[in-house]
């Protein structure tokens, strides 16, 4: 678990740690930040991967914007992952109780950890889901 301090108030952490961050490739899973992925490792090891960032451009700073602010955002971002030579899968951040609607986002192979933080700050995220060889998703905090 990452001990990162931060300006962010705790419930909007403790959402984000309990979000459903689904991974749309062929065989679609979910991961949790801090649990092991079975379906993780075998994505990384079929595909020869051994990092990957769960990653979104949408409503930066937790604020809703308008659906084609959004979509245009997300759009920039494919083409700066693209630009990186990343791998992309689809992705969709979900609220397991249903209490706020997901966000569609990237599944991103073959990513830094620091290009992945880049991206977050340029979007001005608040967080970013990182993913390596151990395949434990952690929360990785940007304010």
């Amino acid at each position: 678990m990452t001990d990162n301090k931060t300006s962010l108030p705790d419930g909007l952490v403790t959402a984000y740690r309990m979000t459903n961050f689904e991974v749309l490739s062929e065989v679609p899973f979910v991961l949790k930040v801090d649990s092991f992925s079975p379906s993780l490792e075998e994505l990384f090891t079929n595909l020869n991967y051994k990092s990957a960032c769960f990653i979104t451009a949408y409503n930066p700073e937790s604020v809703e914007l308008s659906t084609s602010t959004n979509e245009s955002a997300q759009k920039n971002l494919h083409k700066d992952l693209t630009d990186l030579d990343c791998f992309i899968l689809q992705g969709f951040g979900a609220d397991p109780n249903g209490e706020w609607e997901g966000e569609p986002s990237y599944f991103a192979l073959g990513i830094t950890l620091e290009d992945a933080k880049n991206l977050g700050n340029k979007y001005r995220q608040n967080a970013i889901v990182w993913c390596d060889q151990m395949c434990i998703p952690e929360l990785i905090l940007l304010k």
